[in-house]
C-alpha cells in the first residue's frame, strides 16, 4: 500500500490539520507517518525574551522541546501514525550569523522567510529528501495563516519536486487566515474527505495531548471539539488540493 507522508512544520500541525483524515487513513490500515520538520532542540542559553515567553506559556519544562516531543508521540499514537521528527529548530530558535534572532517577536515570525534564514530552507530540504519515495503520498501544509515556519515547509517540499497534496492549515483556516502575498494557491484537483463522527472525536482526543499548546488556542475540550466539528461540516470534510487525476485513498 501506498505510505501517506504528512509533513509537519511543528510538534502538532499536522493533528491540528488532519487529525481527522489520519484516522479515517490509519482505520483503513493504510500507514501514515507524521514527520515534523521543527522539532529541534535550540542552543543551550541561546534564548530569546520571546523564546523564553514562550516556554512559560507552555508550562517551562525542563526540556520544552522534548516534551513537545513526547505530546506528538501520544496524539500520532492515538491515530495510528508512526512519527518521525527531524532536527529543525523552530523558527523562534533560529539566530543570524551575528547571533541575533531572527524572529524576535509575535509578529516577525507571520510573513516571508529573512533572508539570513535561507541556510533553513535548503536544510529542511535535506533532511526531508532521504524518507521519500516514488510510492508514497506527500502532504504538505498550504500556508494559511502565513506562520515562517509552515512557508517554509512548503516551499522545502514543493523544492523535492515529488507530487503533492496540499491540507489546510488548522486552526488558521477556520478562523478566516488566508496566503500571505508570495504564497499562492497551488493548481490541482481539490477533493474533500467526508469524516465519521468517530473519526472527528480521535481527531478531537488527539489534538487535545498537545498540553503546552492547548491555551493557545482553546480554552478547553469542549470549544476544540467544536471548532473542529465546524471546520468540518463547513467544508463537508477535509479539503485537501491534490495533483490532477488523484484519488483520495491509497490503491494496492
Amino acid at each position: 500500500m501506498v505510505r501517506h507522508i504528512f509533513l509537519s512544520p511543528h510538534l502538532d500541525d499536522a493533528i491540528f490539520s488532519c487529525g481527522g483524515l489520519i484516522a479515517h487513513q490509519a482505520g483503513l490500515g493504510v500507514g501514515v507517518t507524521v514527520m515534523t520538520l521543527c522539532a529541534g532542540d535550540p542552543q543551550p542559553g541561546q534564548l530569546s525574551p520571546f523564546a523564553e515567553g514562550l516556554h512559560a506559556r507552555w508550562g517551562n519544562s525542563v526540556s520544552p522541546v522534548a516534551a513537545r516531543r513526547a505530546e506528538d508521540r501520544m496524539a500520532c499514537g492515538r491515530l495510528g501514525a508512526s512519527v518521525v521528527h527531524l532536527g529543525l529548530p523552530d523558527a523562534v530558535y533560529r539566530r543570524d550569523a551575528q547571533g541575533l534572532p531572527l524572529y524576535p517577536d509575535e509578529e516577525s515570525i507571520f510573513g516571508n522567510l529573512k533572508p539570513a534564514d535561507d541556510l533553513a530552507l535548503q536544510t529542511a530540504m535535506d533532511l526531508i529528501r532521504p524518507f521519500i519515495r516514488n510510492e508514497e503520498r506527500l502532504y504538505c501544509p498550504l500556508g494559511v495563516g502565513g506562520h515562517v515556519d509552515h512557508w517554509l515547509t512548503r516551499r522545502a517540499a514543493e523544492g523535492l519536486g515529488a507530487p503533492l497534496w496540499y491540507y489546510m492549515d488548522m486552526p488558521y483556516a477556520g478562523r478566516g487566515g488566508g496566503l500571505p502575498v508570495g504564497l499562492e494557491s497551488p493548481t490541482g484537483r481539490r477533493l474533500t474527505q467526508p469524516l465519521a463522527e468517530e473519526e472527528i472525536e480521535a481527531w478531537a482526543n488527539a489534538a487535545f495531548e498537545y498540553a503546552s499548546q492547548r491555551s493557545t488556542f482553546w480554552s478547553d475540550f469542549e470549544v476544540l471539539f467544536q471548532e473542529l466539528r465546524d471546520y468540518h461540516d463547513s467544508n463537508q470534510g477535509i479539503p485537501l488540493i491534490a495533483p490532477p487525476q488523484s484519488v483520495l485513498l491509497a490503491e494496492p
